[in-house]
């Protein structure tokens, strides 16, 4: 395919995946003096992050690491990078149609250019794709680690 074809196919948006999305969260305990911090050391808060369908089991009591795409603090370049489960919250399903982020989602996956419906770590296309991570999004949303947050954001505003 060369690079007219996939332009058309960009504006014609056959070019997506279904993804799961979350936000990085705002406040969080860190350290043995549990002072607050905002954000991670590589994102904002409120940043919205591409979650991957790897994750890996931590010995921790942080729900395991998940594997993510988004724009770090200061930069303007997407990252893959490894985020504790419990600074991510607000977990949704959504078409990715966003070109850098279907560049890094290929390259991530070995691809010289963007073939979601080839995708195996970034879910893909199709239907199944989809209620793969329309489960993984309800099971994330309903887990210890997102009960916290909440319960932790509503007594912050009832203050």
């Amino acid at each position: 395919m060369n690079n007219v074809e996939e332009a058309t196919r960009w504006q014609r948006g056959e070019l997506f995946s279904w993804c799961l999305v979350a936000n990085v969260v705002d406040e969080h305990e860190v350290g043995q003096d549990h002072h607050i911090e905002h954000g991670t050391k590589i994102f904002s808060p409120g940043t919205k992050v591409y979650v991957s369908s790897i994750w890996r089991d931590s010995s921790f009591d942080h729900g395991g690491v998940l594997r993510v795409i988004g724009k770090p603090r200061k930069q303007w370049r997407l990252a893959v990078v490894y985020i504790r489960r419990d600074r991510l919250t607000n977990f949704c399903v959504r078409k990715v149609f966003d070109p850098k982020a279907l560049r890094c989602m290929a390259r991530d996956e070995g691809q010289d250019r963007p073939r979601p419906g080839r995708f195996s770590i970034w879910w893909g296309r199709n239907e199944e794709a989809r209620k793969r991570v329309e489960e993984q999004a309800a099971y994330y949303n309903q887990d210890i680690y997102s009960v916290r947050q909440r319960e932790r954001y509503l007594s912050t505003k009832t203050v």
